[in-house]
């Protein structure tokens, strides 16, 4: 259970940043001198931190949770995965068993593959070394080589095939591996060349320099090819990348021509193969590998026990979410089911948290498992390490499993009790591979793109949960977005964006829980950071985003804490699968929640307990927030419905964007889609 904390900042709820960074100066505005202004106003104006203000020491005065994607790492290595590296080498772990491995050879459906996919279906090395008088730099091809020039290749995996354009075949050679990691010298590989396939270089054509020849080099490997770091003689092999530098084992190939040559291409042989929107992927088995040598040679696989699975090393079954990945990304899906990589990877939190000075993290896309929202599977899918098929409800329910056993070890070697996660507007009771477990690990909630204008009545009746999250002691971040607003409609106007602002801020108070929530506002995207506005986010360019999109004159004013439903007024019902309840309980279909106190001001066109168009209302000890709305979600049309007036139980005045009241009123007139929050006129 996460610490009760009551916001400090504004006087009736807390606020939050999500991935602050990348502070611009501004350019249209006085308010603000430099970057510098603008990170520091962030720091006074949240009480929580979805991410990191990038200096440890301001992590360490506020609550800072870091961002972490447990069920991932990435294709390409990153910080993280060299850590792991460094570390798995000293505790005697094989990396290899953290990850998930096709156990069959199985095809995806890839309807728009991520350009982070390129990193392996292009065969692009880790990293390429010039080596030249006995200095290093990084190898940028096409590149002309003098004969005592030596080229180094990086891999981030064992390969058996490479393939180049060059003027002459080269000399190659294998790094060998001492017993601290080392290489400890290098020996000729045997290679058989043979030419390359038409298009393998299509995006470096051949026709530019007619002499070059595109070829393609098996390596005849007698025996296994381990490992390095990139240590040599008492050297780092490295000219700046800093996985290397932070601990990564490659594989290593040396390359030398005899003489002056031109080499215009080089990568390794991809195993992966992406065609007609399908991504085809080889299995392991570890009986084809009869030595165990962790290489299926040519020989073994011609006498495969297992004719299903036709990978050459192991690495080549991880499984990848194919397309469903962000967009530049490519990841690998970790094996929670390993003891001692799941030691290593909690210890990483701990460091990393210790070294940003966070207090905890938030996992992201917490549904994203094993169901078919991550693989699309056309034939084969079976995972060696649960065993179960990919893309199935009952893979995601035991990975979810094993996800909270991992989350839960993060948490007791992290001493956190701030363990967030981003769930967005998925209702935890509904989602029926999510485990109690899972809710259970998890002490705060980030409901991304949970509020928007026109998210509607019936939206706002089934959305229950995150009482019942507070119920039981968690916190929640809920996000308003001005998505589907006027904004959208109007996207020069600023009354129109101003308007959405409120909106968001009304839509927040009916769920604001002091110490249990806070508020975050933002734009229509889900790309987060600290710098100034473009014409595509707000109506004028160059001021800080937060700082307008956060309506902080409005949050100074204190409207006090959320009240019972006054005397004389319906109350809203919530409403779940067909079970309706009065917002004014404190359980529904059995699950424990917080009442929100909800009640109709004006309302029509009943539907059962749903009406066809109403205003909501919820009364504060010194203010009172409304919503008139439709039913249904984001129709468009009523975005420009003639303004309803209504009549207000009590004297108030409306709190415009600037934190200016207006006039004292006992009826007020909303547009559709329309929120407004007002400020209790003292001694009415």
């Amino acid at each position: 259970m996460a610490f009760q904390v009551y916001a400090q900042v504004y006087p009736s709820t807390g606020t939050a940043w999500v991935l602050p960074g990348w502070w611009d100066e501004p350019l249209a505005t006085s308010h603000f001198d430099s970057a510098a202004d603008v990170k520091e106003w962030e720091f006074h104006h949240a009480d929580i931190v979805f991410g990191s203000m990038l200096d440890a020491g301001i992590n360490r005065q506020t609550v800072a949770v870091g961002y972490i994607y447990t069920q991932k790492l990435d294709c390409r290595p990153g910080k993280q995965t060299a850590w792991l590296s460094k570390q798995a080498h000293q505790a005697g772990v094989d990396i290899e068993d953290g990850f998930l491995h096709f156990a069959e050879d199985t095809r995806l459906a890839v309807d728009k593959p991520s350009t982070g996919l390129d990193y392996l279906l292009k065969g692009k090395p880790y990293h390429l070394l010039l080596v030249r008088n006995g200095q290093f730099s990084t190898a940028r091809l096409p590149l002309t080589l003098q004969p005592d020039d030596e080229i180094i290749l990086f891999s981030s995996y064992p390969f058996d095939a490479l393939q180049l354009q060059a003027s002459v075949t080269p000399q190659i050679k294998l790094n060998m591996t001492n017993a601290q990691g080392n290489i400890s010298g290098w020996r000729k590989a045997e290679v058989n060349w043979e030419p390359a396939l038409s298009g393998v270089f299509q995006e470096q054509s051949a026709e530019v320099e007619p002499k070059l020849k595109s070829l393609t080099g098996q390596l005849l490997l007698a025996k296994p090819w381990i490992s390095a770091f990139p240590q040599y003689q008492g050297r780092t092999l490295n000219s700046g990348e800093k996985g290397l530098a932070g601990g990564l084992k490659t594989w290593m190939l040396k390359l030398q021509w005899p003489n002056e040559t031109r080499l215009k291409a080089l990568k390794i042989r991809p195993w992966l193969e992406l065609d007609n929107q399908q991504l085809e992927f080889p299995g392991w088995e570890a009986a084809n590998d009869v030595n165990g040598d962790g290489y299926v040679s040519p020989s073994e696989f011609a006498q495969r026990k297992n004719t299903d699975a036709s990978a050459r090393f192991r690495h080549q079954a991880r499984l990848i979410p194919a397309g469903h990945m962000w967009p530049g990304t490519c990841w690998y899906r970790i094996n929670f089911a390993n003891e001692p990589f799941n030691n290593l990877r909690a210890s990483w939190y701990r460091e990393d948290w210790q070294r940003q000075g966070l207090s905890g993290a938030y996992n992201d896309d917490m549904a994203k498992l094993l169901g078919r929202n991550q693989f699309t599977v056309i034939s084969g899918g079976k995972i060696s390490e649960l065993p179960l098929q990919a893309g199935t409800e009952e893979a995601a329910s035991e990975y979810a499993l094993q996800l909270a056993r991992f989350l839960l070890q993060v948490k007791q070697t992290t001493h956190t009790h701030w363990l967030a996660a981003n769930i967005s507007e998925l209702n935890l009771w509904h989602y029926s591979v999510w485990p109690p477990q899972l809710r259970e690990v998890i002490d705060l909630w980030l409901r991304e793109h949970y509020l928007s204008p026109a998210m509607g009545l019936q939206r706002m009746q089934r959305s229950w949960d995150s009482f019942a999250l507070a119920k039981t002691g968690d916190k929640s971040l809920i996000m308003a977005t001005v998505k589907g607003g006027r904004s959208e409609l109007s996207p020069s106007s600023a009354q129109a964006w101003l308007r959405d602002i409120e909106t968001g801020l009304a839509l927040y108070y009916f769920f604001n829980l002091p110490g249990y929530t806070y508020f975050h506002s933002w734009n229509q995207s889900y790309i987060y950071d600290s710098g100034n506005t473009t014409l595509r986010n707000w109506y004028r360019q160059g001021v800080p985003k937060n700082w307008v999109y956060q309506p902080s004159a409005m949050l100074e004013v204190d409207i006090g804490r959320p009240l019972a439903v006054p005397k004389g007024y319906k109350v809203v019902k919530w409403e779940n699968k067909g079970d309706k309840v009065k917002s004014t309980s404190s359980a529904i279909s059995g699950i424990p929640i917080r009442p929100a106190n909800w009640f109709w001001l004006y309302r029509t066109g009943w539907f059962g307990d749903l009406p066809s168009e109403g205003v909501m209302a919820r009364l504060y000890s010194e203010g009172l927030v409304l919503y008139r709305a439709v039913k249904e979600r984001n129709n468009k049309g009523f975005l420009l419905a003639k303004p309803l007036r209504v009549s207000l139980p009590g004297e108030y005045q409306r709190v415009n964007y600037d934190g200016s009241l207006g006039e004292p009123i006992r009826y007020i007139e909303l547009g559709g889609y329309e929120g407004a929050v007002l400020k209790r006129v003292p001694g009415t």
